[in-house]
């Protein structure tokens, strides 16, 4: 869920929004070497840039808060549709950070990785929860801020939800869909007490974006429908600014079915379950 209680005098949104990893995504590797070099591979690597690319960028930033140590071979595989609301592109930076901190055995204590989790906010939004991901072995996290500003909440470690996700093949600007939402914003929520409650809760809240996603990419809405018509699916959703939407499913299996039968009617949609 992604909820919206008013703007800050920064500019920039505060969110609530609780967030799980799936398990299943892109892929860095690295390797020592005297200068930075990085290769994409995977089923949406081509075209993408090389040069400016956010695993550069992230990698960079970490040597300068840990100079002396070695640079690298990176290696993307990108298995996951670009600007596609599913924090690829952060996950890809935070999981570069955790990567090279392996490769240079460095061992941070729990305040220092607090402090890094914090400072990476400067790479983007969505870096901070990525990489608290990575480092404190969590994959549901509750934010209360703006992202950039606020500290990601770790929740639970459980078995990742039976998910299916969908994306139509259409990329959306997330700027663009903060800069069409009405601005109509909601009341502040408390974030589920225990993982048991998770569900029930999911049900009371919401994607405050999904209207104006909707509006610049009216795919969404068929993506949404296309989930919420098949069998067992507890709920649809947009995740993010879009366009990816997901399903949450009773068991891995119905995921699949639902998977099997979006995919006969519309064979052009990138689907994960």
């Amino acid at each position: 869920m992604l909820q919206i209680t008013h703007k800050e005098a920064s500019g920039f949104h505060y969110l609530q929004s609780l967030i799980t990893f799936y398990g299943k995504g892109d892929q860095i590797a690295v390797t020592k070497e005297n200068g930075w070099t990085l290769k994409i591979n995977g089923e949406f690597g081509e075209g993408l840039p090389i040069e400016g690319n956010l695993v550069l960028k992230a990698a960079e930033w970490l040597l300068g808060l840990y100079p002396g140590h070695t640079k690298a071979f990176i290696t993307l595989t990108k298995n996951l549709p670009p600007s596609s609301g599913i924090g690829g592109g952060s996950s890809d930076a935070a999981a570069t950070i955790a990567a090279l901190l392996d490769l240079w055995n460095l061992h941070l204590n729990a305040e220092q990785i607090k402090g890094l989790i914090k400072a990476s906010g400067e790479l983007g939004a969505d870096v901070p929860v990525c990489l608290a991901h990575q480092l404190l072995g969590k994959n549901f996290f509750w934010i209360d801020g703006t992202g950039k500003e606020g500290e990601p909440i770790p929740l639970w470690q459980q078995e990742p939800l039976n998910l299916l996700l969908i994306n139509p093949g259409v990329s959306v600007s997330t700027p663009g869909i903060f800069k069409a939402y009405d601005k109509v914003y909601d009341a502040a929520v408390e974030s589920p007490k225990s993982y048991d409650e998770l569900l029930s809760f999911l049900k009371t809240t919401k994607n405050s974006l999904t209207p104006a996603a909707s509006e610049l990419a009216p795919e969404i809405s068929k993506v949404l429908k296309a989930l919420e018509s098949t069998p067992r699916c507890f709920l649809a959703r947009m995740s993010g600014s879009g366009a990816t939407c997901f399903g949450i499913y009773e068991t891995a299996e119905k995921a699949q079915e639902a998977c099997k039968i979006i995919k006969q009617s519309n064979p052009s949609w990138w689907a994960m379950s």
